[in-house]
């Protein structure tokens, strides 16, 4: 029983990384949801806690959600050519999407973590 539970515990961390991923990939896909259908009010509620997820991403991935964060708040705001930024938020979530590795379903598979890019 205590080898049990131990073992439980040791898993906890992994668990929760997988959930904050899968957390981390419903918002990207609904932010681009979002974009794709002009909807600028649910643009910038999904946009807003992206800054969280990126202390748990290594390098590339961090870099690019930061992007994204700037991208896309310059789309909400309405700040220069709005078809261009709106491609280029597009484009950026593709990128992050392909670069975390999520199969075509969008479920996070046993061994995933934050660090899996």
């Amino acid at each position: 029983m205590r080898i049990a539970l131990d073992a439980k515990l040791a898993a906890e961390p992994f668990v929760q990384a997988a959930k904050g991923l899968a957390r981390l990939v419903a918002r990207l896909k609904a932010l681009r949801r979002a974009v794709r259908v002009d909807n600028f009010r649910m643009a910038q509620r999904l946009r807003l806690p992206l800054p969280l997820y990126v202390r748990h991403l290594k390098e590339p991935v961090r870099n690019d959600i930061a992007r994204l964060f700037e991208v896309s708040g310059l789309w909400v705001r309405n700040v220069g050519d709005r078809r261009q930024t709106k491609r280029s938020t597009l484009q950026l979530i593709r990128r992050i999407i392909s670069q975390l590795k999520i199969p075509a379903n969008g479920s996070v598979s046993d061994g995933w973590s934050w660090e899996a890019a």
